[in-house]
């Protein structure tokens, strides 16, 4: 077959969305030397995914969620008489054609839940109607959806009338530099934080990932834990408005944004930190969970969508719409370092159940049953 699997998902920039793109590619080369693939991507700076000779990349400027890809992105896909065009985000070019088409359906937070996508009003709602149409299109123009959770299954078949033999859960990996015990230099914590106790928090700044309460949460147990930090890391818009809030609460010399951080840095925090927390407010899958859990960092989480399903009972679940049931979890785990312990060790454990071999080859098989119904 020739396999189209469209990454443009994955930039120069660091993101989960990008991860899977990247980390998901490498490892369906390692398992597949006979089939055909073209790789479709922006213009990188960085080198191919694959460097196998089954394997090759072509370069496209637009964004694969951008009006141009949608409009007419099409033309370059069709050129390319693929047997299976696969898309690792949820949008389709209008038009495109292949044997089979398949979409990686990561949430619906757009369609369902725009003023949660976008902390500007005006960008929330261009997502929600770009979401509307663009989501809904693809996912009634594919032949194949593959969903990153459960929970994203569930929304699909349960609110979207989604056939439940045209949707497949393939749950995303860990890689193994993220599991504790593998042999890696040792990325030294940012200065900043050390001989520091802190919390660890992780993602972008939009309004689901509900940062401003977990900063509620930690102003309310600040007053017992006098020497405890707030540690922000990741990318967005929203710093601004964290400080502001930080500095109304009384708390603004004990938080920290550390910034866009490399993973080793990331797999450094994990390591420090007393606990991981990330009470956002939906997600499709919530990789930093499972990186966090595969570091032997214990994890506090929200107890809906995918988090409590990717966690399961291996991690202190809050309800995230309530910034005090956020503080009660948070000061649970202060308070508590035998169960810090055991969730580390609980968390290493149902983190070892996911791997990215597992989702290679789940993908495969999707691809693989599209090539004897077509």
């Amino acid at each position: 077959m020739r396999i189209c699997i469209d990454a443009r998902s994955l930039r120069d920039t660091p993101t989960a969305l990008g991860r899977y793109a990247r980390v998901l590619v490498e490892h369906i080369a390692k398992l597949d030397r006979e089939n055909e693939y073209i790789i479709v991507r922006r213009p990188s700076s960085h080198g191919p995914i694959a460097q196998q000779t089954n394997f090759r990349e072509i370069s496209l400027p637009h964004d694969i969620s951008s009006v141009q890809n949608i409009l007419w992105g099409a033309r370059a896909i069709n050129v390319l008489k693929a047997d299976i065009y696969h898309s690792l985000f949820h949008f389709l070019p209008t038009g495109v054609r292949a044997g089979s088409v398949v979409i990686s359906l990561h949430d619906f937070i757009w369609v369902d839940h725009p003023a949660l996508a976008d902390g500007r009003r005006w960008r929330a709602m261009v997502k929600g109607s770009l979401g509307s149409l663009g989501i809904r299109r693809a996912i009634d123009h594919s032949d194949h959806i593959i969903a990153v959770s459960e929970s994203t299954r569930q929304v699909a078949t349960d609110a979207h009338g989604v056939a439940s033999d045209k949707i497949t859960t393939v749950y995303h990996g860990v890689a193994p530099e993220w599991r504790t015990g593998f042999e890696q230099p040792e990325t030294p914590l940012p200065e900043a934080l050390r001989d520091r106790r802190f919390i660890f928090s992780l993602g972008n700044s939009l309004p689901y990932k509900n940062l401003p309460r977990l900063l509620q949460a930690f102003a309310e147990i600040s007053d017992s834990n006098p020497d405890l930090a707030l540690v922000f890391a990741g990318r967005g818009e929203g710093k601004q408005h964290l400080m502001q809030m930080a500095r109304s609460l009384g708390v603004a010399d004990r938080i920290h944004f550390a910034g866009q951080l490399s993973d080793g840095e990331i797999r450094a925090c994990f390591q420090h930190a007393l606990y991981f927390a990330f009470p956002s407010l939906i997600e499709g899958f919530g990789l930093p969970v499972l990186e966090a859990m595969a570091s032997g960092c214990p994890v506090l989480t929200s107890n809906c969508s995918s988090l409590a399903e990717i966690a399961g009972e291996n991690a202190v679940l809050v309800d995230p719409q309530d910034s005090a049931s956020i503080a009660a979890g948070m000061q649970r785990l202060l308070t508590d370092p035998e169960l810090r312990q055991q969730l580390a060790g609980r968390g290493q454990h149902r983190a070892a159940n996911f791997t990215w071999q597992a989702s290679a080859e789940q993908t495969l098989q999707v691809y693989h049953h599209l090539s004897t119904v077509t």
